[in-house]
């Protein structure tokens, strides 16, 4: 019951992360940096990349993705969460949102080179997908904390 519970907790958490905190530094980074041209909580459809006649609007999309993701941290950091969950989120959603998904996964399923294995490094790519990762990770591993121990990890 408890593996249930994390990953129930876990899928709320990165739900909420996805939502809340990557879209708000995309928002950031679209505002205060130059070449990052993603649009923030948009609600215009894009295909999915496993089911490509499935369209749902891009914060749909992004918000069930995060909620995946949170649904494994919580598997990973545990059903009783202590220590520094911020860091320990930050530095899974690098690993895992950002350089396994972001970097090598998406651009294999959509068929596109990736920023990172390219020869010639775009960092008006790369840091930004970076920090929205760990932001991410960092606001979903701590949301997870506060779900599952009830009080401020």
């Amino acid at each position: 019951m408890n593996a249930l519970k994390s990953i129930v907790l876990g899928f709320i958490a990165g739900a909420i992360a996805a939502a809340t905190a990557q879209e708000a530094i995309s928002w950031i980074f679209v505002h205060y940096w130059t070449g990052w041209n993603a649009v923030p909580w948009s609600t215009e459809p894009v295909p999915s990349l496993l089911v490509p006649t499935l369209e749902l609007p891009w914060i749909v999309g992004t918000t069930l993705t995060g909620g995946l993701w949170g649904a494994l941290f919580g598997l990973i950091l545990g059903w009783k969460p202590q220590g520094m969950m911020t860091i320990r989120g930050a530095i899974l959603g690098l690993f895992g949102p950002g350089l396994i998904s972001a970097f090598i996964v998406i651009p294999y399923l959509a068929h596109k080179s990736s920023p990172l294995l390219e020869g010639n490094l775009n960092v008006s790519e790369i840091v930004p997908i970076l920090c929205i990762t760990a932001g991410f990770g960092a606001v979903a591993a701590w949301l997870y904390g506060l779900f599952s121990w009830g009080r401020l990890p």
